[in-house]
């Protein structure tokens, strides 16, 4: 369902900019030329966010921005001019950001924010500090940009909300308070979690110009001194989830399948080899290989066996959710199981090879079907590599005896 999106703008070369924008992003928008308008629209529906206009028709004073504010619109103001007593006219209000209408720059900001407000609403911070004033002008400064909270009065109890919300991806520390300052908290938080896992921005009031080196050396991301400036704020914490973000879009194309999006051969690897390490019992993997497919390419083209492979590859994802799997290469997959029963796995891939025996790829204009053959193996190897070998003869002795079917020892 695409979000609700109001835009507030008398000038249609700008509107149909704006409009432009957010409809690539995904937005579903309504255009108000007026302050009228606008009211008219908020009495009918419900918004995401707005884009308001300062100087309207019917508004010429910046009049638009407290109506949706005030309807608990999350605002992003526009405006043509931004001098001293605009700017504090506009800051008066709790809105996202503003952003003047000077540049083809302004146009890039304004996409920036409406992709980040959608991601944020998944995005927990942790607000550590001692004072309540301070951390309800904080909860309130994240809450206009759609952040979920969590809080904690002192470091130790910082620790406890970690355990509690998994989510967690940003921690704003103070580092005066009792228990455990904010400095000690950052030691522990990087004892277990890196920077990719978890953001840290320390905060002080002290005037101790140490601080802020200290936090950093500890593992801060980042610092900013109180009282800090919301602008500046909210810059500084939405660059760093973007580069946490941007980390791990690395990770995840360096461990993904570039046609399947499945873990790759590497990834397999490497965690199956933690989870050998790590169990003293045997372990159960199967080979699977999609039967005849290089007919299937030979036949219908090598875009009908890249959907092949991707349907497959989706089914495999439904069906095995809490095992490791990957796309080893080419038609070859494996599977990795969790679990040490043994009949429940083979009921389980059964179960999931005849869905594929029924499943209809429709690729341009031909209806492909197709099979699976899997050999699988259960004991207690001295590497992966033992292990998938007696899975891969297993998968030979399958597809020897007929295809569509599972070979099992």
């Amino acid at each position: 369902m695409s979000l609700r999106l109001l835009l507030i703008e008398d000038n249609p070369a700008i509107a149909k900019i704006q409009k432009h924008i957010a409809q690539r992003l995904g937005y579903s928008i309504d255009v108000a030329d007026s302050m009228a308008s606008a009211i008219d629209f908020i009495e009918e529906t419900d918004y995401f966010c707005a884009i308001v206009d300062y100087v309207l028709p019917d508004a010429s004073d910046g009049e638009a921005i407290p109506l949706t504010v005030g309807a608990d619109i999350p605002t992003i103001v526009m405006t043509g001019k931004m001098d001293d007593s605009t700017r504090d006219s506009v800051m008066q209000y709790p809105i996202i950001d503003y952003i003047t209408k000077e540049s083809r720059q302004a146009y890039n900001y304004l996409e920036t924010q409406l992709k980040r407000l959608p991601r944020n609403e998944n995005v927990r911070v942790l607000i550590v500090d001692d004072s309540k004033p301070t951390r309800n002008l904080i909860k309130s400064l994240l809450l206009r940009h759609k952040y979920r909270i969590a809080q904690a009065d002192n470091g130790q109890m910082a620790l406890d909300q970690l355990a509690k919300f998994q989510d967690i991806k940003v921690i704003i520390t103070d580092n005066e308070m009792p228990i455990m300052d904010g400095i000690e908290l950052t030691n522990k938080i990087r004892t277990q979690f890196n920077s990719e896992d978890k953001v840290i921005i320390g905060i002080s009031g002290s005037e101790d110009m140490r601080i802020s080196a200290k936090f950093l050396k500890c593992g801060a991301d980042d610092y900013l001194k109180k009282p800090f400036y919301p602008e500046e704020f909210y810059c500084r914490l939405s660059q760093n989830l973007d580069m946490q973000e941007h980390i791990a879009t690395i990770r995840k194309q360096a461990n993904s399948d570039y046609l399947t999006d499945l873990p790759n051969r590497r990834y397999f690897f490497e965690q199956a080899n933690q989870q050998l390490k790590a169990t003293q019992t045997h372990l159960m993997a199967a080979m699977l290989d999609i039967d005849k497919f290089k007919s299937i390419n030979d036949n219908y083209g090598h875009d009908a066996g890249d959907d092949v492979l991707k349907a497959f590859a989706k089914q495999l994802a439904n069906c095995f959710k809490t095992e490791l799997i990957a796309r080893l290469g080419g038609e070859e997959f494996a599977i990795l199981f969790s679990s040490e029963d043994g009949d429940k796995n083979l009921a389980k891939l059964d179960k999931f090879r005849q869905k594929i025996e029924n499943l209809v790829v429709e690729t341009d204009g031909f209806t492909i079907r197709f099979t699976v053959s899997a050999g699988v193996t259960q004991m207690k190897p001295k590497s992966i590599d033992e292990l998938l070998k007696q899975a891969d003869e297993n998968l030979y002795s399958a597809k020897e005896n007929g295809r569509n079917r599972i070979v099992a020892n």
